[in-house]
């Protein structure tokens, strides 16, 4: 994994044991200072639960076509991934998939607190979302229809009903109606002007959007009414986590404003850069070779073709490590063992099966089962559970722009497992991590988004029906030849048949290139920047962040206290001639301990603070770098 250093000095090891043991325990008053009382507990809605080698065929012509090797190494045409070049849109598998038929996710329940408003965008679509119980979730357009402010600027009143800030008219979170206007306030009004009273118009109806909370996440329906959300498929589900013994933890939110969705996606699903973008070694595990071939354990198009499910799995064993390891064995003769040394996969290691499992448009969930589990993650079997799975939504925010979320489900398998899994901790390792590659998506943006909107302006010049519009950007931009891209060419060529259908992005990706947004990448603080991207979004980032800089300056006080106090006591003592200072000085140790440990303490939380905002740096990228040819793949 990305190792960060969390903080830094010439603090002596055992100062540092003992202030990471105290912060330990005074970590809690990072929440309860501002009495926050961490996750909610399991929210439920009613949908709780319901090889070969591959290469390019030809890179200038269609490199995103991916053929298998014959034993005798002759193309085989017969199973291409994707079809050819002159395919139409309407004989694509994916000419009926409809984005308005599903459900997005757009924000942790945990991050809404009770009765209060917060802002989310849906296909570059504002709405409003508000938790009105620990089980109900309202979602309105960001919109008042008197004259077009934004409600979230408004509050939650007593009654549940949602207040515009501009003119206070009120709406039910749950319908959309206008229940109160107060400047025609009058004791017989009535909505619609049934009865003697003042008339509430009935073009005052702000617009309804169905929302429910399922597997702590808020999902919104934006693509119709409750009546067409009902006829919808649920949410995807994580089986684990309505498991016996299962919990979910590690919560994490992280806006992208300069990185498309879909691009998000396709690097969730490629394994092969964990190795060299996170010199993350777990990633081998789920990528792909000639030995270790991927293969699609399920291909579903639910609801009438209107969805797309896939998973793959394939052997957790070492692959490009163990390539790695033997070339190093065979060429450096011994004399590097260290850099040489690759763990070989145990035994129990290699009785798993790595699976990764897409519910399209923009859930993606990754763990590792028993490869004698009778089913593997299929919606109509009993599906084989993990004692670790990682957790994937993707908000499509908008064309360029999208928000990351995850978390995990562990198994209750060890006592003091809690004591390792709260928010703030895993935080501090996300943030990092995300940082070592979300630059690099950011380049591909330049060129992918560009390319897209210049694809359609020339598709537009042929016919103005969406169904019949045929992308081929990222067929002809990529060359995927790695056996791990199995997945990855099937989820490209599952952007290139639908990514000009989902809502406003064409009009949108039009719009951008005409401003230049793609001219060029913005700068790696910009790109990075976490306050902007996490902490300005996340209430609880923003109460460890608050509380830290308290612990910050009571640590100050007190070791500055101690310190002072160790002083005069010292000076106090020295009454003989015989005496010194020095000897005095070593007198009061509690005073020194005191001052030690309290400067350690405030040292960690302010190293903690500064965690959530701009850190990595292209010094900080030079020093991962380096560690590739160390431990992940030898320069040859």
């Amino acid at each position: 994994m990305a190792s960060t250093v969390i903080f830094g000095g010439r603090l002596g090891p055992s100062l540092l044991i003992l202030a990471f043991l105290a912060f330990s325990v005074l970590s809690y008053p990072l929440y309860s200072l501002s009495g926050h009382s961490g996750p909610i507990s399991r929210l439920r809605s009613r949908h709780s639960r319901g090889g070969e080698e591959l290469k390019p065929r030809r890179c200038g012509l269609d490199p995103l076509t991916l053929l298998p090797i014959d034993e005798d190494g002759d193309e085989s045409y017969s199973d291409t991934l994707l079809a050819p070049t002159t395919t139409s849109a309407s004989s694509s598998p994916f000419a009926s998939f409809d984005y308005n038929s599903h459900w997005y996710p757009v924000i942790w329940a945990c991050d809404l607190r009770l009765n209060d408003l917060t802002k989310v965008t849906v296909f570059d679509q504002d709405y409003v979302v508000a938790r009105i119980s620990d089980t109900e979730v309202i979602c309105l357009q960001d919109r008042c229809p008197h004259k077009a402010a934004a409600l979230s600027q408004g509050r939650v009143t007593s009654t549940g009903k949602l207040q515009c800030a501009y003119h206070g008219w009120s709406f039910d979170g749950k319908s959309g109606a206008c229940v109160e206007i107060p400047q025609i306030l009058d004791p017989g009004f009535v909505v619609g002007g049934q009865g003697g009273g003042p008339r509430i118009p009935l073009q005052s109806r702000a617009q309804a959007i169905p929302a429910q909370i399922h597997q702590e996440m808020v999902w919104i329906f934006p693509g119709g009414n409750l009546e067409q959300a009902l006829q919808a498929p649920p949410p995807p589900s994580v089986p684990e986590f309505d498991a016996l013994g299962y919990k979910m933890c590690g919560f994490f939110v992280r806006d992208f404003p300069d990185i498309d969705w879909s691009i998000v996606l396709s690097n969730i699903c490629d394994p092969d850069h964990g190795l060299f973008a996170h010199q993350a070694k777990g990633f081998d595990l789920y990528s792909a070779s000639k030995d270790h071939p991927m293969s699609f354990t399920s291909e579903l198009f639910p609801n009438n073709g209107k969805g797309w499910i896939l998973q793959s799995q394939v052997d957790a064993e070492r692959k490009v490590l163990h390539v790695d390891k033997q070339w190093r064995k065979n060429h450096q003769n011994g004399n590097n063992k260290k850099n040489a040394s690759v763990k070989e996969g145990s035994k129990a290691e290699e009785s798993k099966l790595a699976t990764v499992y897409f519910s399209a448009p923009c859930h993606v969930h990754q763990k590792r089962v028993d490869r004698n589990a009778l089913s593997i993650n299929n919606d109509n079997d009993s599906r084989a559970l993990s004692s670790f799975v990682t957790v994937f939504h993707v908000c499509p925010v908008g064309a360029g722009k999208s928000r990351f979320m995850s978390a995990m489900v562990l198994k209750n398998q060890f006592p003091l497992i809690g004591l390792f899994t709260r928010r703030w901790q895993t935080k501090l390792f996300l943030e990092n991590f995300l940082d070592q590659d979300t630059y690099l998506l950011a380049t591909q943006q330049q060129y992918i988004l560009d390319q897209e909107a210049r694809d359609l302006k020339q598709a537009l010049l042929k016919t103005d029906n969406d169904k019949a519009l045929v992308c081929s950007t990222r067929r002809n931009l990529f060359c995927l030849c790695s056996p791990t891209e199995k997945f990855g060419s099937k989820l490209e060529q599952f952007w290139d048949a639908t990514l000009w259908r989902s809502p406003n992005r064409k009009e949108r990706l039009l719009q951008l290139q005409a401003a230049g947004a793609f001219s060029q990448t913005p700068p790696r603080i910009v790109v990075l920047d976490r306050k902007v991207q996490h902490l300005d979004i996340c209430q609880d980032a923003q109460d460890v962040v608050r509380n830290c800089r308290r612990i910050t300056r009571i640590g100050k006080s007190i070791g500055f206290l101690a310190f002072a106090a160790a002083i005069v006591m010292a000076t106090a003592t020295v009454t003989t001639p015989q005496q010194t200072l020095y000897t005095a000085l070593r007198r009061p140790l509690w005073l020194w301990f005191t001052c030690g440990l309290s400067l350690a303490v405030s040292r960690v939380a302010n190293s903690i603070r500064k965690e959530y905002y701009f850190k990595y740096t292209d010094d900080l990228r030079r020093r991962d770098m380096n560690k590739i040819p160390k431990e992940i793949w030898a320069d040859k």
